[in-house]
């Protein structure tokens, strides 16, 4: 016969049970929604050829306003390559090929090439072109419904990094992004709304791995 304390010890155990169980149905049904459109994002960019849109470009210091935005046009191509080609006067370009970035600005005849870590890799776009399986077992995702048809998928990191979180707001119908906010471990935010995708043929290796014309200062870090 049970005591009436172990009696209570179960009663109040099993709301408890109940509770977490609900939590845990609601976490894999959140990630199994967010599965979906991180893979309907990853076929609209991850293409045989290449991907471009215009982009304007907002960073906000923790604690203060925004800066003055930055406009220009993005290119993606599949594994992971990137390149922002300013708008002005700067001629300023940036560039990832994979390994390295490279930042040119044509009016210093200046270029900068560092080899980038993990967590700087985190803060571009090409997450854009990785696989559902290799987000989530970086992060923890969330989706929630927007209108218009947008769906934003926030992704927090499971372990400490460079970032402290990533969110996508997309088409739910095709995966198209329309902004990406990066938020880092300081709380600075790095703001893109991108328009106009383009589907297009695949770019030479030299897009993205830039040769700047003679008199150049090449700087490397």
């Amino acid at each position: 016969m049970n005591s009436p304390a172990h009696t209570h010890g179960r009663c109040s155990a099993a709301p408890a049970a109940l509770a977490a169980l609900a939590l845990f149905t609601f976490e894999a049904e959140s990630s199994s929604s967010s599965s979906v459109i991180l893979a309907k994002i990853r076929a609209a960019y991850a293409t045989p050829g290449s991907v471009s849109c215009t982009f304007v470009q907002t960073y906000a210091p923790a604690g203060f306003a925004e800066t003055a935005p930055e406009t220009g046009k993005l290119v993606l191509q599949a594994p992971d390559k990137v390149r922002f080609d300013y708008d002005g006067p700067e001629g300023k370009v940036f560039t990832f090929d994979g390994a390295a970035g490279r930042q040119y600005v044509a009016a210093d005849r200046q270029l900068v090439v560092k080899r980038l870590a993990p967590g700087d890799r985190e803060r571009l776009p090409i997450v854009f072109l990785e696989s559902t399986e290799a987000l989530l077992a970086r992060y923890d995702a969330t989706e929630t419904p927007g209108e218009n048809g947008l769906v934003e998928v926030v992704l927090a990191p499971k372990r400490p990094g460079a970032l402290k979180s990533l969110s996508l707001v997309a088409l739910a119908a095709t995966g198209e992004v329309k902004r990406l906010v990066l938020v880092d471990g300081a709380g600075n935010r790095t703001t893109f709304t991108l328009t106009q995708k383009i589907s297009g043929a695949k770019r030479p290796d030299s897009d993205f791995a830039l040769s700047p014309p003679g008199g150049t200062k090449v700087l490397t870090e």
